[in-house]
């Protein structure tokens, strides 16, 4: 699997910890409770992984004072959301990896702006990310 990684360049896992991992198992389950489903679906477990990545994505946000370099990476996760819609037609799909690969290292955007566009994107409903956050998909406007 190593080898495999090293060669296509992307990864084929996601760096968690168990206790995130843990988390995003008892969000599942809950979804699954609300919906009274007897088992936690693949829906179930998208929807927690998307909930989480808000959510952490908010932490982060909330917990910048509002120094020079917040202002900075507002205005370039601005222009990546752009940069998204642009590169992504409504109902076209690709991997997360492939993003990463065309904004971080082909533009020089930072991978927390990108992070943070397709979370903010995601709250607008405008792209929905899934496989376990491996594939985005552009859904909306």
């Amino acid at each position: 699997m190593h080898s495999a990684e090293l060669t296509s360049n992307t990864r084929s896992s996601i760096p968690i910890t168990v206790r995130q991992l843990e988390a995003i198992i008892r969000i599942s389950e809950s979804l699954a409770k609300i919906s009274l489903s007897p088992i936690a679906t693949e829906a179930h477990v998208d929807e927690a992984i998307r909930l989480f990545l808000a959510s952490t994505m908010d932490a982060v946000t909330q917990g910048e004072s509002g120094g020079q370099g917040s202002r900075e990476l507002m205005e370039e996760t601005s222009k990546v959301e752009e940069e998204l819609r642009r590169r992504l037609p409504i109902g076209w799909s690709t991997s997360l990896a492939t993003l990463r690969r065309e904004f971080v290292e082909g533009r020089g955007y930072s991978e927390q702006a990108l992070q943070r566009a397709l979370v903010v994107l995601q709250k607008r409903e405008t792209v929905q990310v899934r496989q376990a956050g491996a594939q985005v998909f552009r859904s909306g406007v």
